[in-house]
């Protein structure tokens, strides 16, 4: 992972470990990831959490009748 500075690395890895124990959400996780990583390095890599739901989004915004 890449990140513009290492005040953002240790706000980033801190997250991490309060989300592997439940205290931040998963929403909230990908808030510190969209804050916290270079986007052009983490893309292909983004993690999934539990409540994600854009594959759902993805779906329904193509169903049209």
């Amino acid at each position: 992972m890449k990140y513009d500075s290492e005040i953002i690395k240790a706000m980033h890895l801190e997250a991490k470990e309060m989300h592997k124990i439940g205290v931040i959400t998963d929403a909230r996780m990908r808030e510190y990831d969209e804050m916290c990583l270079d986007p052009k390095t983490e893309k292909k890599s983004a993690p999934v959490y539990a409540d994600d739901n854009s594959a759902k989004i993805k779906i329904a915004s193509h169903a049209t009748a």
